[in-house]
């Protein structure tokens, strides 16, 4: 799923590293993308396989709404748009997008309903860059310790908008990464910047609102859009749930790996 032998110029590839993936009998690749360059600089014997999701253990519309609005109790009605996941630096730089979204939103802020706010469960370092820019309808979700804390899958099922970020950093540019496929299995429409790891599972106007990498005016168009467009984020997230149960759960998933493995 991710290249950690990445660094923020580019992928390096040691001879080693080269001479294993050449010599294994299968590879797996957990994105599309991956699966394309292992492919383009000689690995033959690559098969994607998915990272899905377990909806056993991640599940948020088996958790009700009004577990999240018990804690939160004045965001109950409001049209939340947000994020939740974490913030990762690299040398000083925040590389998976957060920033973004917040920027975003301050660009329709007069523009949408009184009732839309934006709501961050992440790391506390969000906070100062939310002043920075000057939001005035925010809310700050403390993060959880477990992924899949109740509070958590209740919050994602709240969602009616979340934004699935990206950067050129290349464990996030070309992965299937965690965060998507926990998003689609939440109900609600998802914001999502194209990629090569994106773009091997979303479709624009099918199961995410697609918009193109960086460009925080398009993401804010979206937000607005989606805000004021109830059946369009209904659709959208009918979508993207139905795709995880029937190709990115990991019961769907397990029958292609049996038939990778000749079982």
């Amino acid at each position: 799923m991710d290249l950690w032998s990445c660094d923020p110029e580019g992928l390096r590839l040691n001879a080693l590293d080269y001479y294993v993936l050449r010599r294994a009998w299968q590879v797996w690749a957990w994105s599309k993308a991956i699966t394309a360059l292992l492919r383009r600089i000689g690995v033959t014997n690559v098969r994607y396989v998915p990272f899905g999701i377990d909806l056993d253990q991640f599940d948020p519309m088996k958790v009700p709404v009004s577990l999240f609005f018990e804690r939160y109790r004045d965001l109950e009605g409001r049209i939340l748009t947000g994020y939740s996941g974490g913030m990762w630096f690299v040398n000083g730089r925040e590389v998976i997008g957060v920033e973004k979204v917040i920027r975003a939103f301050k660009l329709v802020e007069n523009e949408i309903k009184d009732d839309a706010i934006l709501v961050l469960q992440t790391s506390k370092s969000v906070i100062p860059i939310i002043k920075k820019y000057g939001v005035r309808n925010y809310a700050y979700i403390n993060q959880t310790k477990l992924s899949n804390d109740p509070l958590r899958l209740s919050l994602l099922h709240a969602l009616d908008i979340k934004v699935l970020t990206a950067t050129k950093y290349l464990p996030v540019y070309l992965a299937e990464r965690t965060t998507m496929f926990q998003y689609m299995a939440s109900g609600g429409a998802i914001i999502a910047e194209k990629t090569p790891g994106t773009l091997g599972v979303l479709r624009h106007m099918y199961n995410a609102y697609m918009v193109n990498l960086d460009d925080v005016n398009a993401m804010a168009q979206a937000m607005l859009e989606l805000i004021n467009d109830k059946k369009l984020r209904t659709n959208l997230g009918n979508n993207a749930r139905r795709d995880v149960e029937t190709r990115y759960s990991i019961n769907a998933i397990s029958r292609d790996i049996r038939s990778y493995l000749n079982l």
